[in-house]
């Protein structure tokens, strides 16, 4: 098959496509979720699953999101239409929709840290006891101020969407570098505390039992495409971008391979300090930090009030937090507004219509913890569907002659005979761990497929109508 003309704006070079990639893939999943996850499920044993499944599962999905972006020059619904025909083209859109769900209650998310960065500034965040670092959140969560900064992050991740490839490669340029420094400081500041080791000691070890629970593999897989954004359709919307000789087998693994040094960076900073703060009882108090709140907001303040500089490192942290979130923040927006310019809207039109969504739906998860967490457990999990339907992308135009797509570019590593095993084996792994999961959690697994079956079926009522559109501007 041809490859698609472009004539639309490029990232600039190899490396604004990786910080970029990196600026999608690294936020608040890597700082404010990972460490909690980590404690919820055995430390050390939790980094099993999570290893296995960025070589087994985020790499080889990234692959497939670089290229097919690349090559079509459409985000995930114009893609599967392209490469599959407009009866595949619903998939595209599940993709996109899991994918829009999840950035409604992300810039909630986005907004506390922009909040927090606030608080940073002003001094707040020091000489806060466990209770009042607790209560600090509590009487800004589910308040109008909570609504304020939410509409705040979708208004700054709007401005830069708006403007196009250049306002999101700058974004990434500067704030993922400046990112990585922040965090890499707090790491060092925790590893020089007494009583630091015991964090590490933990973080390290391994308990084989819990190796034996599909809710723990589950926990590694969802964590590991939630935080490279494997199967949110987020690099196909980037790789729009792209410029024509872009690896799209390199740049994955760097993106990939990079988002997790970074998430171990985080660990580094978070449970050596926790311990030496709290010693044993450090585990309990992170793992059972609640969903709204968490490592970041009810812990850091406690971990950078104990080192030399404290209010400084907080503000820092604070400001690296809020980039992380945005830079993800705004390849969210992006791709909403990537799907509806495929559908033939303006791309004006499409992000106003995205930035309403993010608005309405977002506001209950602003003001509701309980719609907070069913959105962050039903759209987290469906990023599994969504990795089976890029699998099967793959697997049905072809694996060898899309392997063949990915090599016109390869430069460093061909996709070889690796390559078609590999996806095979993801469409297994994916689908093995939902039946296992159906199994050992019905109740709940039930109450998200019926959610997932509402988008399915509204998008095949509607699949016609939106392939038309898409088919209809692709020949004007």
């Amino acid at each position: 098959m041809s490859k698609f003309t472009y004539r639309g704006p490029r990232f600039s070079s190899k490396t604004a496509m990786i910080l970029t990639c990196m600026g999608m893939a690294v936020g608040t999943g890597n700082i404010w979720r990972f460490p909690r996850e980590v404690a919820k499920n055995g430390g050390g044993s939790f980094l099993i699953p999570w290893i296995i499944f960025l070589v087994l599962w985020s790499i080889p999905l990234l692959m497939v999101e670089l290229s097919a972006g690349q090559h079509t020059r459409k985000g995930p619904f114009g893609a599967f239409a392209k490469l599959l025909g407009e009866k595949f083209a619903w998939m595209g859109g599940f993709i996109c929709i899991c994918a829009m769900m999840i950035m409604c209650y992300y810039a909630v998310v986005t907004g506390w840290c922009l909040r927090y960065l606030g608080y940073a500034l002003q001094g707040q965040l020091s000489g806060l006891s466990n209770e009042q670092a607790i209560s600090l959140f509590d009487g800004f969560r589910n308040t109008p101020a909570s609504l304020v900064f939410h509409f705040l992050a979708v208004g700054l991740a709007a401005f830069f969407v708006y403007r196009g490839a250049k306002g999101i490669e700058w974004l990434n340029k500067i704030l993922i570098p400046a990112l990585i420094l922040i965090l890499a400081l707090g790491a060092v500041k925790a590893l020089m505390m007494v009583g630091s080791s015991g964090g590490l000691g933990y973080l390290f070890s391994v308990e084989v039992s819990r190796l034996g629970d599909a809710s723990h593999w589950i926990a590694g897989l969802t964590q590991s495409a939630w935080s490279t954004g494997a199967g949110w359709g987020l690099m196909m919307a980037y790789a729009v971008y792209a410029r024509d000789n872009e690896d799209p087998v390199t740049t994955p693994m760097a993106t990939g391979v990079g988002n997790n040094s970074i998430e171990v960076i985080v660990a580094l900073m978070i449970f050596p300090a926790m311990f030496a703060i709290m010693g044993l009882g450090a585990v309990d108090y992170l793992s059972g930090t609640s969903w709204k709140g968490g490592i970041a907001f009810q812990t850091a303040p406690l971990i950078f009030d104990q080192m030399t500089g404290g209010a400084v490192i907080n503000a820092l942290f604070f400001f690296g937090l809020s980039s992380a979130a945005l830079t993800s923040l705004v390849a969210l927006v992006e791709l909403g507004a990537r799907f509806f310019t495929d559908l033939g809207f303006e791309r004006k039109t499409g992000l106003a219509i995205v930035i309403g969504m993010c608005v309405v739906l977002g506001t209950p998860s602003a003001l509701s913890d309980t719609v907070f967490d069913n959105q962050d457990y039903v759209w987290g999990v469906g990023l599994i569907v969504a990795g089976l339907f890029q699998a099967f992308l793959v697997l049905r135009f072809g694996a060898v002659k899309y392997a063949a797509i990915l090599n016109r570019n390869a430069s460093f590593l061909k996709a070889g005979r690796w390559f078609p095993g590999l996806i095979v084996f993801v469409m297994i792994e994916g689908l093995a761990l939902l039946a296992w999961w159906l199994a050992d959690d019905l109740e709940m697994a039930l109450w998200c497929f019926g959610q997932w079956a509402v988008v399915i079926a509204l998008l095949l009522v509607f699949r016609k109508r939106l392939t038309s559109r898409l088919l209809s501007r692709e020949n004007e």
